[in-house]
């Protein structure tokens, strides 16, 4: 078949032509916006936690889009070791604001920009003099302190204030958050705690995602974080949706599958989102008709772990030392698939103490290969990584 009419789209942040098994989550944020245009009430912040490759990103570019042709005040930003958060987060907002003053009245939006530019300068003095497509100065003893629990805190009750006075809401996304250190997720705790306090919580909303450890490390930064958030995991497909996901985009080019070849299709993926996007965009392409057969997938399955073998899996494993390919070796051989205890890899590995193995782990952990989905486990950070590492000499 036409490459070029390939509908599947393998890739970091891409949406799949049919987001399939993740309606839920989309049901539950209409509501979140609802709330906020129809009644100027914010809901609870939310955490999004799964393995790479889930869809977390794509999730959260979707809620963005939903809010976005509303008019709303967002910002979303990445966090990176090399940018403190409160850097990427105004950086985003300068976006935001300026945005902001190209669709609504210059003076509702005038107390905002100068609290934004106080925060701003504060918190990145390097950045000079910024432009928000008006003059205005920054005001004084409002976010500004100098203190981001604080100042993040104030930022957000002065948007939320806004948002309601212009009958929108504010979206504040945050990906990769567990990449953030300890006191930046403390500032986030504290400020997402303080807007919701009120009656009537102001209607902004606050969407952070990252690994499955992500909700541990929001609840070591402030113990109440884990009445704080409504957190929503988002994991592997099941069989319905993964289904969904390959046929969906062929039944909108009239291609069909022979149920066996559906079937083998949906066992190499494993309902895994950004395999499934590959074997579709391989199997399509070694497809010769419009009727998709066990052939085909046989070609375009061994393209697609090709695919994902080389550009997902081994450049994480060819960033990990000798000594840290054997403690990969190590968790793939106890848990496959699911976590296993440090304890076990103590003794599997041949050490005396669980010290023995802290610079690996911890050097593991930092590289993105390992998580500890709660003390005393690690697990691998991408689904199927334990099948690639079983392959290796």
């Amino acid at each position: 078949m036409d490459p070029a009419a390939n509908p599947f789209r393998p890739g970091a942040g891409r949406k799949p032509p049919v987001l399939a098994g993740r309606e839920s989550v989309l049901d539950a944020f209409s509501v979140v916006r609802r709330k906020a245009e129809d009644y100027a009430e914010g809901d609870r912040g939310w955490i999004l936690n799964g393995l790479r490759g889930v869809g977390k990103t794509v999730l959260l570019n979707e809620l963005l889009s939903q809010v976005t042709e509303k008019g709303w005040i967002t910002a979303k930003v990445e966090v990176t070791p090399g940018t403190p958060l409160p850097v990427a987060l105004a950086s985003a907002l300068v976006r935001s604001m300026r945005t902001a003053t190209g669709r609504h009245p210059e003076p509702r939006l005038r107390r905002l920009l100068g609290v934004f530019k106080a925060f701003s300068l504060k918190v990145n003095p390097a950045s000079g003099v910024i432009s928000l497509g008006v003059e205005v100065n920054p005001v004084k003893g409002v976010a500004d302190t100098g203190r981001f629990a604080d100042d993040l805190a104030m930022l957000f009750e002065v948007l939320g204030e806004t948002s309601r006075d212009l009958g929108i809401g504010t979206l504040i996304l945050v990906d990769e958050l567990q990449e953030a250190t300890s006191h930046e997720l403390t500032a986030v705790n504290t400020a997402v705690h303080q807007i919701g306090q009120s009656d009537a919580p102001l209607p902004i909303t606050f969407v952070g995602a990252g690994l499955p450890s992500l909700p541990a490390q929001l609840a070591d930064a402030t113990s109440y974080a884990e009445r704080l958030y409504d957190y929503r995991h988002i994991g592997l497909l099941d069989n319905a949706a993964a289904r969904a996901a390959l046929t969906g985009p062929t039944d909108g080019r009239d291609v069909s599958w022979e149920p066996q070849a559906l079937e083998q299709s949906l066992s190499i993926a494993a309902g895994y989102p950004y395999f499934l996007q590959a074997v579709g965009k391989h199997v399509w392409d070694a497809a010769l008709t419009t009727t998709i057969t066990i052939d085909d997938v046989n070609v375009g399955g061994e393209s697609a772990r090709q695919e994902v073998d080389e550009g997902l899996y081994r450049s994480r494993w060819e960033r990990a030392t000798a000594a840290q390919r054997q403690m990969l070796r190590a968790v793939a051989d106890l848990g496959g698939g699911d976590a296993t205890t440090v304890a076990e890899l103590v003794a599997a590995m041949g050490k005396k103490r669980v010290q023995d193995l802290s610079v690996a782990r911890n050097e593991l952990i930092k590289k993105g290969l390992l998580y500890a989905p709660e003390r005393g486990f690690l697990a691998f950070t991408v689904p199927g990584m334990h099948t690639f590492i079983t392959r290796q000499d």
